[in-house]
């Protein structure tokens, strides 16, 4: 399996994650309570295997490679999946924040954390459908066999050295944990989505 492909694979993680974070959000909606102990769990798994790992290898290690081959960082596709990083990074802090206030008492956060995680499985949704469906491929066309084994290399060394020991497995648990408590498809019964736009070559906007 090649870089592009696990990083495609890991969307179908998070995409359990998105299903089940729209659930929690719903019925926080309806019910005017937040379910704390599930709301706290998915967002643990955004904020360490969606940002850390998953964002944290397409930033740190796929991008620069394909600024290597010619694709800028400041426009373009590159930019706008960072620009999709950065929003959603404040998302996952409103969310947070929200949490905590739930668990101080203060009801009235309930709402917020609601909208917030609406406006993240949005966003991340859509990010997803264009790392798969346009960046991946554009990062396929660019890269060499040379590159992409280095760039798995990369993957693994990350895996290894940078995460502490069973984190990975831990967060994939809790994912399909997630999944399972709502009854959404798990990673293996997905397949990546189409994108809904195009994205320019070396200067377009997805």
């Amino acid at each position: 399996m090649g870089p592009t492909e696990i990083l495609s694979q890991e969307h179908r993680v998070i995409e359990q994650v998105l299903d089940s974070l729209e659930k929690i959000a719903s019925a926080a909606r309806a019910a005017g309570r937040l379910d704390g102990e599930r709301a706290g769990q998915a967002l643990e798994v955004l904020r360490t295997f969606a940002d850390r790992i998953h964002h944290g290898k397409e930033e740190d290690r796929l991008f620069p490679r394909m600024e290597a081959r010619g694709l800028p960082r400041h426009v373009g596709p590159i930019a706008v999946m960072l620009e999709d990083h950065r929003y959603g990074r404040s998302l996952i802090r409103q969310m947070g924040d929200a949490l905590a206030d739930v668990q101080a008492g203060k009801g009235a956060a309930t709402a917020l954390f609601a909208n917030a995680a609406g406006a993240y499985v949005a966003m991340l949704r859509d990010h997803i459908a264009k790392e798969d469906g346009v960046l991946f491929p554009l990062a396929e066309s660019v890269l060499d066999e040379t590159g992409r084994r280095e760039l798995q290399a990369e993957f693994e060394r990350f895996h290894r050295e940078d995460l502490e020991p069973g984190t990975l497995e831990r967060m994939l648990a809790q994912a399909e944990a997630l999944a399972r408590h709502f009854g959404v498809p798990l990673a293996a019964e997905r397949s990546a989505p189409v994108a809904a736009h195009g994205c320019g070559h070396h200067g377009g906007v997805c």
